[in-house]
């Protein structure tokens, strides 16, 4: 059996249900994150470390993680999942501002 293309259901927008139960994620620029970014099972001391590292954070600087947390739409994505599924909490300017003093504050990791 041949799998689906992730825009089989995967489209520029989210798509809610027709019986009201949820949706499907959408965004015109939607993908699944590579695996070598997967936070499942990690600590919060190797997520951080893995946030910061180039080689694993799309080439970021951490200025550019700054500007992509704050104003990607992607990353936007998470205050407005669509029908179903529970918004992150705060905004995505929070958040910009939260990376913004976490990099202004030295861009620390927790240990472990």
């Amino acid at each position: 059996m041949a799998g689906l293309e992730c825009s089989t259901c995967h489209g520029p927008r989210n798509v809610a249900f027709t019986n009201g139960t949820g949706s499907i994620p959408g965004h015109p620029e939607w993908h699944v994150a590579p695996i070598g970014m997967a936070w499942e099972g990690k600590t919060l001391g190797q997520i951080c470390a893995q946030i910061k590292d180039r080689k694993r954070n799309g080439g970021k600087t951490l200025e550019q993680l700054i500007e992509h947390n704050a104003h990607d739409t992607l990353v936007g994505w998470g205050w407005n999942p669509g029908p179903g599924r529970t918004p992150v909490p705060g905004t995505q300017a929070q958040f910009g501002e939260l990376t913004r003093a976490w990099v202004a504050s030295g861009a620390k990791c927790p240990t472990g």
